[in-house]
């Protein structure tokens, strides 16, 4: 790889071809010399309008907290072109709007499934209006003090998991709560990110399982 001086771009191969006017008994003639980069010297590879190209290596950092930046340079005593990195910290709003992101994600998931006794069930929209759905044939069963037989529901696994009428009641209404308080938190967390006032208040909020 060469700097193009001139065009101030990168030429990935190391083959150049030189316009050039040779004499013969007819006039001038149009042609061109090749000439293979890396095996000019470097005084010949800036008459021909081309600089080395020297890279750095790229420093591991923080992908979450830091950001890489690319600096380059053309230093025309040395006629090498340089290519290195410099890591700069994220400014605390850049950090709380990928924190906020990540309490979001952590919201969405919890909110497709529901840890209760001992597995876990889905709980995303669909899977709630079927449950709603039940509930209401339960109650309005009762109210006609009609019985209804064990219920049968799936869980996480694909496992079938009988429940009476009244737990099923139970597990509807541990639904409804449980997404409340995932709301509520996160909806707590939220707030403390946009009121942590540095790094440091910023990474000691997290959303903790308890499950």
């Amino acid at each position: 790889m060469f700097y193009d001086i001139k065009n101030k771009s990168l030429k990935y191969d190391e083959i150049f071809l030189k316009d050039v006017k040779l004499q013969s008994e007819e006039g001038e003639i149009d042609t061109q010399d090749t000439y293979f980069l890396s095996a000019c010297d470097d005084k010949l590879l800036k008459e021909l309008g081309f600089a080395r190209v020297q890279e750095e290596k790229i420093p591991s950092f923080d992908e979450k907290t830091q950001e890489l930046h690319q600096i380059k340079n053309y230093d025309e005593k040395n006629n090498l072109y340089v290519i290195s990195y410099e890591i700069k910290e994220k400014s605390l709003e850049e950090l709380k709007e990928l924190k906020l992101e990540e309490l979001k994600a952590i919201k969405e998931e919890k909110l497709l499934f529901m840890p209760y006794k001992n597995t876990f069930f889905q709980i995303d929209t669909d899977a709630k209006i079927n449950i709603s759905g039940k509930v209401s044939e339960i109650m309005l069963a009762q109210l006609n003090q009609k019985t209804l037989e064990n219920i049968n529901w799936i869980d996480k696994n694909n496992q079938i998991i009988i429940f009476s009428a009244s737990e099923f009641l139970e597990f509807g209404t541990s639904i409804a709560k449980y997404t409340e308080e995932v709301i509520f938190k996160n909806d707590s967390l939220r707030n403390e990110v946009k009121n942590a006032s540095s790094l440091e208040e910023l990474k000691k909020i997290q959303w903790e399982n308890k499950e």
